[in-house]
This record gives structure tokens, sequence and C-alpha cells, in this order.
């Protein structure tokens, strides 16, 4: 089930075992997650019923996390405690300090193991390891090369093997999306190769007669979840991440349930898990998602690591720099597939900057709403966390089809990053096809002959979000990132006041 926003009550668990019960398992456990926190370490608000609730910060997750030990501690159940991966990047923190105060928050809460995700790579390879090197966790995936010189190795460890008391051991499998490569920014994976996930898993597990628990904790779509749960041996649970789903209940493929819990620390997953022996080593006795919600307790260890890096912080970040009356929508589900306010903002920020006849803004680069009142510049880095520079592209009608076309291919289900916030033009999409295209502001139909310039962010320009046929398309670097022209514009403009103009129709 897709998340529902406007609920923020406890979601209890069910059970799952279609096999006779055990009235005194050899052992239990409890498994806890959370995933795609993106840097949100501190709590954030969310606009509920027509009012600004807080919810989330990671103080407040840990704290949970602590009291669930303890619980269980006097009850003699073993606890762990895994990241299903994007621990970066969302907010200036995470920005400023390249994740080290995620992996000290990490290191602080005893997490147990973190898949690694996607966006772990937003700073390149050589802050990746710093990052990994300063972790007292491993970091997963099965199917992550590197090249080395002329031969592939593997980035991290497949697996970890967590000692559960007893002479019991639990089993983490961690795999990583095959978009990786294109939703990265392509200079800093090119050392890089990933591997199809199914296989990787089930190479890495062997066959089902092994007789131990094992978890896969996977940065993957919803899509290849389902096919790893039916297709991978001894596998009894898929903790998700990527999708930003709350996968209440949990999906179930192959008789494996699948679990996520949403994104930016938001819950916390909880699954329970009887460890048995014979043939089917474990049962999921129940699942749960706890939402982190205000009046919840902080841990202190936690906190004083969040106040101790925001305390770091430039105070430029605060400078309010203007305001709008509106909600400025960057809701996932919206801008990545269809026409927002602000995307038209951003969008119309870039063409005018540089005189390109259009511009196309990735969906997936806008990360966070503003809400009415106040903007600061730590608004637009939660807005625009990724550092793109801006760039010109001299291209076809032609080929500025096909462009727009990939874009329009997407459903909203689909969640697709590369879906463009548009200016300068006029599109009609119908189901999964662009019907017409219309250039300028006397809406002249587009020419597949004629020439055109388009304004897009460098990783667009680079190939990502799958726009391969960009890459030796003749360009011109404006030396603006997108995230401070935005900042420019603002200031200027003091107030912001855009609104949907029906530039993208979808019939």
């Amino acid at each position: 089930m897709r998340f529902n926003p406007t609920t923020l009550a406890l979601l209890c668990g069910a059970f799952f075992s279609a096999s006779g019960c055990v009235s005194t398992p050899p052992n239990r456990v409890t498994v806890l997650f959370f995933n795609d926190s993106h840097g949100y370490l501190e709590p954030f608000e969310i606009e509920q019923d027509g009012k600004r609730v807080q919810v989330g910060g990671m103080a407040r997750l840990a704290a949970e996390v602590r009291r669930i030990r303890a619980e269980n501690r006097t009850a003699g159940v073993a606890t762990i405690l895994l990241c299903a991966g994007d621990i970066l990047q969302g907010t200036p923190m995470s920005t400023v300090f390249k994740g080290q105060a995620d992996i000290d928050c990490m290191n602080a809460m005893g997490v147990d193991a973190l898949c690694v995700g996607n966006h772990e790579f937003d700073f390149g390879l050589k802050n990746f390891l710093k990052l990994r090197s300063r972790a007292k966790f491993p970091f997963l995936s099965a199917n992550i090369d590197v090249v080395d010189v002329s031969r592939l190795r593997p980035l991290c460890k497949a697996a970890t093997q967590i000692k559960l008391g007893g002479g019991a051991t639990l089993t983490v499998v961690g795999v990583t999306t095959e978009e990786l490569l294109i939703t990265t920014a392509p200079w800093n994976v090119t050392s890089l190769r990933v591997r199809e996930p199914v296989n990787s898993v089930t190479s890495v597990l062997g066959r089902p007669d092994t007789g131990r628990p094992a978890i896969l904790l996977a940065h993957c779509r919803r899509e290849m979840d389902m096919k790893l749960a039916a297709r991978t041996f001894g596998v009894h649970a898929l903790i998700g991440g990527h999708d930003h789903l709350l996968l209440s209940p949990p999906l179930r493929a192959g008789g494996i349930p699948i679990l996520q819990a949403f994104e930016k620390g938001r819950y916390l997953g909880r699954l329970d898990l009887d460890l048995l022996e014979g043939e089917n080593p474990a049962k999921v006795r129940a699942w749960s998602y706890i939402p982190i919600v205000p009046g919840m307790p902080k841990d202190r260890k936690v906190k004083r690591i969040i106040d101790s890096y925001a305390g770091r912080m430039d105070a430029r970040f605060k400078e309010v720099i203007g305001r709008t009356d509106k909600y400025l929508s960057a809701d996932r589900g919206s801008i990545r597939y269809e026409e927002t306010n602000l995307g038209n903002f951003v969008a119309d920020a870039v063409r005018e900057h540089t005189g390109a006849q259009v511009a196309l803004v990735n969906g997936g680069g806008i990360r966070a709403s503003i809400s009415p009142g106040p903007i600061t510049i730590e608004d637009v880095f939660k807005t625009m966390p990724f550092a793109n520079e801006v760039v010109v592209l001299n291209l076809t009608g032609k080929l500025l089809l096909e462009v727009l076309s990939r874009s329009a291919r997407s459903t909203r289900a689909d969640e697709f990053g590369g879906f463009f916030q548009v200016s300068g033009l006029q599109a009609v999409i119908a189901g999964r096809q662009l019907e017409s295209v219309r250039i300028g502001p006397g809406g002249k139909p587009l020419d597949p002959q004629a020439a055109y310039t388009a304004a897009v962010p460098d990783f667009i320009a680079a190939g990502g979000d799958g726009y391969s046929m960009l890459k030796n398309v003749p360009s011109r670097k404006t030396g603006s990132i997108l995230r401070d022209l935005l900042v420019d514009t603002i200031r200027r403009k003091k107030t912001i006041t855009a609104e949907v103009e029906g530039r993208i129709r979808r019939k």
C-alpha cells in the first residue's frame, strides 16, 4: 500500500506463518529497520489535516530503538538494527559534511548493517570509501564491483553473519539497484559495475537446505524486490528501500514478506522472527511500523552528535531570502509525473538565466517542497541538495522529441526521477506516449528538422536518468550551480507566486 501522509497512527503487526504454531521456539529475534533517511537527522515539518506537524528525527528513532532493545533484553530476545540504504543526501547538514554526521549517528545507534544505496555515491567513490571506513558496521552489496586496473573486485561485503546468542546466527545479504549507474551523477560511478541482482544474491545464499535463517536487505525497485523474494533461495524476509514506500501490509512473493519503512526516518520498522530448527529455520511472527512523532523521547548521545554538527553549520543557511504565500509542491508522486508549481518556478529560473528556448529539469532532482512563509537558504538546499551545474545543449528537434518522449513514458507509480518539469514548451501526453509538443510563447509545433537550445542540469547532459542520447550533444557550460541560481532568483523576486499553467497535460 502506498503511504498516506495524513495517517500517523501506529500500524500494528500481523501474523504471517501458514505453518503450525510453535509453543516454545529455541530463539527469537526482533529486526528493526529504516531506509532512505537522506540526511534528515533533525525533525522536520509536514502538512497534516491543514496543520504543520513535526515528524522524524534520528534522536527520537534512536531512543525507540534503545527502548525496544531494553525490553527485549529482559525477555531474552535478540535485537538487530538494519538500514536499507540512501543515507545521503537531502539536507544542508548532509551536503556540508558529506555523510559524516549520518555515519556518526548510526554508529551511536548501534546499526548492525547498511545496504548500499545509489545515493551513497553522491559525493564520489573516494567519499564513499571514507564513510565505509568511518562506520562501525558493514556496508553490504552482493552486486557492486569496482574496476581495479584490468579486473573487477567486489566493492563491499556481500553478506554478514550476526550472532544472536545461544549459538544462533542470522545472515543478512545486501543487494543494490542496477539503476545505480544512471540515478547517480555518471562521474561519481565511472569505476563501478553493477551485476544483475537475482543471480548475485542466489550465488551468495546457495541452496535452501543450509538450515540458516536469512534476511535480504535490498535497495531496489519494488518490482525487483518481488523477483528477489520469489526466485532466491533461503530468504525468510526482504527489507527494502529506494521506492520510499510504507508497505503496510507487506507485499508477498514466493511466500516471503517484503517490508519497507517509507523515508526520512518517519517510521521505525519492526519484524519479529522465531528461529526454529529443520527445513524452515525461521518464521515471521509479527511486523509493525512505529511512527516517529512529537512527544517521543530523544536519545541523548545521538542528540549531542546532531547538535554538534548543527552548531558547526554556517549561520547563512538561516538567512531569509524571500517568501511564498503558497505551498510549492515537490511531492514525490507529483513532481515525477506531472507539472507542479515548484517545478515551473525552477524551470523558469533556468530558462530565464540561460536564454535557452526551453528548460528541462528532472523531477528527481527537486527533493523537497517549500511551505508557505519565509524562504531560507536552508529551504533551497533541501529542495535542491545536488550541486548540479546548468548546461545549455544545442540539439535537433528530432533529438528533443526523443528526450521528451522518454520523460513522458512513465506512470505515476513508476515515480521516474527523469520526468521533466519544463519551461518554454507545452506538451500533451496520452497514456505513455508523447502526443504533441509546442515550443515558445506562440506555441509553434516542434519541428524535427529545426535546431533548438535546451538548458538542463549537467547530470542529465551526462546521460543521467537514462538520457544517454545526450552524452555527445554539443553543449555550453554556464558555470551556474542550479541551487545557487534559485537562491539568487528568490532574492531578486522576493515573493514566489508560481502556478500550475497547463504546460504538461495528460490525457
